[in-house]
């Protein structure tokens, strides 16, 4: 029997987008409710949240022991040096049930929220303009 494909979508009237939620190792989320993320393919990361959430998911406790904000730099495409602090957290994905651990990455000041190509390597990916949204496609037997 041939696989079937299913399709999970989100409307992407002007950029293209995952809804997520995310929350911290201790359970804590980080809203109630999915949040429409915005996708990145120029940032390799996985994650990058707002440094405010990494204050009220208190995601302190979960940073990378080799992460201290002076270790890990990046530069932004205008040329900016950014030092990163990194942290586990886990995303969920409400439309499908994942869950995922990964590595979130913020800086101080940061207000962008955003996924990137290292999560992304995990799906397949319709960019569906003409419908406006952004699917992720699951092979079913």
């Amino acid at each position: 029997m041939a696989d079937s494909i299913q399709l999970t979508c989100w409307p992407s009237p002007d950029y293209l987008v995952i809804g997520i939620q995310v929350k911290n190792l201790a359970g804590q989320w980080h809203s109630n409710r999915e949040e429409l993320v915005p996708i990145d393919t120029g940032y390799n990361g996985q994650l990058l949240v707002p440094y405010s959430l990494l204050e009220t998911l208190n995601l302190h406790c979960w940073c990378l022991p080799d992460s201290p904000p002076q270790k890990i730099i990046a530069t932004t495409v205008t040329g900016q040096v950014i030092y990163l602090m990194e942290a586990y957290v886990e995303v969920v994905i409400p439309k499908t049930d994942e869950v995922y651990q990964i590595v979130a990455q913020t800086f101080i000041g940061n207000t962008r929220f955003l996924i990137g190509r290292g999560f992304l390597h995990r799906f397949r990916i319709l960019f569906d303009g003409p419908a406006r949204q952004t699917c992720l496609l699951t092979l079913e037997s």
